[in-house]
Parts: structure tokens; sequence; C-alpha cells
């Protein structure tokens, strides 16, 4: 329920300014109506906890646990299992978050992840500011353009990581219809 009220009040950036969130517990997403959190800007303290059952399949793009993480935001310490599929247009999208302008450190990915653009196992696009520490994916990401285990585009630092995930290794053919 708390993760629930933290989404819901994570709408504006300034709630998150300052706040601190430590997990004290393993905890099962599956069968909740789970959104991501909008936007962070505080820190988030997984210790070594896992999020599973994880099902994220909005319409949209900037999809992930966080949908943004501002200059200021670290996560650290957080695992999460499930399946990231989003409808749409599918762009900028990854388990931990889609942008990411902070700090991701000894963070893992397991799972399913599938998008249109930039697609990463940890972050969908890691911005200029964004570092990325000692992070691990496991599973399967498909992504039409940019894609990769840890991030799907990346413009900032990403060190220490390991991908264990198979990266569009389906084939799909691109086509033209010559019809018309």
């Amino acid at each position: 329920q708390d993760l629930l009220l933290l989404t819901k009040n994570c709408r504006v950036d300034d709630y998150s300014k300052g706040i601190t969130v430590v997990l004290s517990a393993d905890i099962d997403m599956s069968g909740t109506d789970f959104s991501p959190i909008p936007i962070f800007n505080g820190s988030f303290h997984g210790n070594g906890h896992t999020i599973s059952g994880l099902s994220l399949t909005p319409k949209g793009s900037r999809q992930g646990f966080f949908r943004s993480l501002s200059t200021g935001a670290v996560v650290s310490d957080l695992h999460l299992e499930g399946t990231i599929r989003p409808e749409g247009s599918g762009r900028d999208i990854g388990a931990i978050a889609g942008i990411n302008a902070g700090k991701i450190e000894n963070c893992s990915f397991r799972g399913n992840l599938t998008g249109s653009e930039q697609i990463g196992g940890i972050v969908g696009t890691n911005t200029l500011t964004g570092v990325i520490d000692n992070c691990s994916v496991y599973g399967v990401i498909y992504g039409n353009h940019f894609a990769g285990g840890i991030a799907g585009k990346n413009a900032g630092v990403i060190r220490n990581c390991a991908n264990y995930a198979m990266v569009n290794t389906t084939v799909e053919q691109n086509s033209v219809s010559l019809q018309d």
C-alpha cells in the first residue's frame, strides 16, 4: 500500500525532493494495479530486497518502475522481476527507469522487456548526468531500434555492469509493401 501511495504522490516532482524510501521486505506485485512512479528525485534504497510479479503494460513511452529519475535521484540495491511490455509508442523503456539522469547502483532485473526504441534492461535512456554502476540483467530484451542489455541509449556513465539477457535474438525482417 505504501508503494502504491508513493506512485500517486510522485506525480509532482517536488514531492520526492529529499525523500528517502527504504524497502524493509520483498514485495510481490502480482495482481496489483501498479503504475510506474512518474518522476523521482530522492533516494530509494532497496536494501537487497526484490520486487517481483511486476507487470507493466500501460500505453505510451517512458516506462519502467520509475518513468524518470531526476538528476538528484539515487536508486540502490533494488532487484526487480517481471514483464515490461507497454502498448503504443514504447520509447524509453527500462526496468528500473525509462529515463535516468540520476544514479542507479547495485540493481538488477530478471524478466522480459519489449518496446520500440531506446530499450534497455536497466534504463531506456541514460542521459549525460546518468550513472549506472554495478548492475545486472537476466532474461529477454527486444526492441526495434537502440536496444541494449543495460541501456538502450547511453550518453552518461555505465561501469561494472553485466548483461546476461538475450537481446534481439529473434529475427524480424523489415519489409516494404510495393502494392500501392
